[in-house]
């Protein structure tokens, strides 16, 4: 249920983030308040790895405003709602794995277009295949198997 709940999420805010660079929060909300349930009863995390999950995407939300949005709110929604669904551990090596592949495309598109300036890309995507990634390896519960 968890698995079904983040890809209908990651997949509907990605083709929205990569078509319109905005997201529609209310169906990130509704996917968040889904994981905090499904959290909650399938007790695979503790309160205090969903709270910190959440923690995580405040954390990005407050670095949104602090650096003008470099950093979408969307984004930092998504990471938050993603908190509730995976859990502190998880959340955090989703994010790190989304930015590593954001920072390759990123260096692919400034080299191919031969940019100067720092390219936007939608990083809703890059979490879709982060998570993808993560279950194809195996990093459920925070190890990496």
């Amino acid at each position: 249920m968890e698995i079904l709940g983040l890809l209908c999420m990651y997949t509907t805010a990605s083709l929205e983030d990569y078509k319109t660079r905005t997201i529609d929060v209310r169906k990130v909300v509704f996917f968040g308040i889904v994981g905090l349930v499904i959290s909650f009863f399938k007790g695979q995390y503790s309160f205090l790895s969903m709270l910190g999950g959440v923690l995580i995407g405040i954390f990005f939300y407050i670095l949104s405003i602090v650096s003008k949005e470099k950093i979408g709110k969307g984004d930092a929604i998504i990471i938050a709602a993603t908190g509730a669904y995976l859990g502190f551990v998880n959340t955090i090596i989703l994010v790190w794995i989304s930015s590593v592949l954001a920072l390759i495309a990123g260096l692919i598109v400034v080299r191919r277009h031969k940019l100067n300036n720092e390219p936007e890309l939608p990083f809703i995507p890059f979490m879709l295949l982060g998570y993808v990634l993560m279950l194809t390896i195996g990093t459920i519960r925070g190890v990496l198997i």
